[in-house]
């Protein structure tokens, strides 16, 4: 007889967006832990880029200084607090973000150094 063992279920990592930032869950910030700043786009599948720059990176000059964006971490979560961005983002996707999140799955490619975040499809 063969065994099947259970534990805890995966999580999954959320995006959650607000009026004024992106509030990431523990999974989607994990591996972002050791960012400075991050930059944010929009790819043609109208997936949502995050990618982490470190300090060095940050400080070296070869990024645009409008371009990075404060990257808050905390135990549980982390967040980019823009009210500029979350406008840019609404305007690009057509949607609203206000009190209430809109949550969105996230991805980590660890090959490109990235969090994607699906946008086409809110969950619950």
């Amino acid at each position: 007889m063969g065994i099947v063992w259970f534990g805890l279920k995966e999580k999954e990592g959320i995006a959650s967006f607000y009026g004024n930032n992106i509030t990431l869950n523990t999974v989607a910030s994990y591996p972002l832990n050791e960012a400075y700043r991050v930059q944010v786009g929009l790819d043609d599948s109208k997936r949502l880029l995050i990618v982490p720059v470190t300090k060095a990176k940050a400080e070296s000059g070869i990024y645009d200084e409008y371009a990075l964006l404060p990257y808050e971490v905390r135990r549980s979560f982390s967040r980019i607090n823009s009210v500029s961005l979350m406008k840019q983002i609404e305007n690009a996707l057509g949607m609203k973000f206000g009190k209430n999140p809109a949550k969105f799955k996230t991805t980590w490619d660890p090959k490109e150094n990235i969090l994607y975040v699906d946008m086409s499809q809110e969950v619950a």
